[in-house]
């Protein structure tokens, strides 16, 4: 297995996708920067500079990891999975022992480093401008707390790998479906209130969204504590076990069929 890992990473070294990865995870900390340094210096939105590197940290959050990151976890997913289809290469592998399992769990867990490694990094973007700009406090926790969410994101964007699987089309088409994807949750995050809680509850990402929020609020300051009391008194932020069962049951399903499918597509 560690084998089949370390050839799908040579397989985005080629292509320059893990170096590009990094860049991404860059991309929401510099501009989400000089607007909280604008509201915090012109407006004084903030009460001390540790609580604009809060609300920092707390955007890329919700920019950089929760819309950014499905989608680029997305098209990675599409360069793994076609590779062979692209190559004509499923034939050489048939003569070798490796099963399809095994080759859906080496990429998926390639995806799931990509993710961790995203998500650290972005934070570390943002502790290295709220060095230059603002107060930075609780570096380990923060650290620690995105490298969660990394596990837990590419744990929920298992669907859209799924899919991409299924309609194994082209390159554009899956990036169409991870921007649909990524569009989808974050509507789904600004309409909590007006969906049914079963809903809210079992759609992966704002689940982890919530869930997030409120193991946040005692370590950081949290700009909207009025939506989040509305949120704990309507039920609406799974307890751990609850998100733990819920992804464990979507990532469960979702390899099987996974596995499933890019065994047809093999045959």
């Amino acid at each position: 297995m560690l084998n089949l890992i370390r050839c799908e990473f040579w397989k985005l070294k080629r292509k320059m996708f893990v170096q590009l990865v990094l860049a991404a995870s860059f991309l929401f900390p510099i501009p989400l920067t000089a607007i909280i340094y604008y509201l915090n210096t012109a407006q004084d939105k903030y009460a001390t500079k540790a609580a604009a590197f809060d609300a920092l940290w707390q955007s890329v959050i919700g920019f950089g990891m929760l819309l950014l990151l499905p989608c680029i976890l997305g098209i990675v997913a599409a360069l793994l999975f076609f590779m062979e289809r692209d190559n004509d290469t499923f034939k050489n592998l048939r003569t070798i022992p490796v099963t399809s399992s095994q080759m859906v769990f080496a990429k998926c867990i390639v995806l799931l480093f990509l993710s961790v490694v995203f998500c650290i990094s972005s934070t570390v973007a943002s502790i290295l401008c709220g060095f230059v700009f603002f107060g930075v406090t609780d570096i380990l926790f923060k650290v620690l707390f995105s490298a969660i969410y990394g596990l837990l994101i590419a744990i929920s964007a298992l669907p859209l790998i799924l899919l991409i699987i299924f309609f194994s089309r082209s390159y554009i088409f899956s990036i169409m479906l991870c921007v649909f994807y990524s569009v989808f949750n974050l509507l789904s995050t600004f309409s909590m209130t007006a969906l049914p809680k079963w809903l809210v509850l079992t759609l992966p990402t704002p689940s982890i969204m919530l869930w997030g929020t409120q193991q946040m609020s005692s370590r950081t300051a949290i700009n909207d504590t009025e939506d989040l009391q509305n949120f704990i008194q309507m039920g609406l932020i799974p307890s751990t076990p609850q998100l733990i069962i819920t992804l464990g049951v979507i990532g469960v399903v979702s390899l099987l069929l996974a596995v499933y499918l890019y065994k047809k597509r093999s045959e």
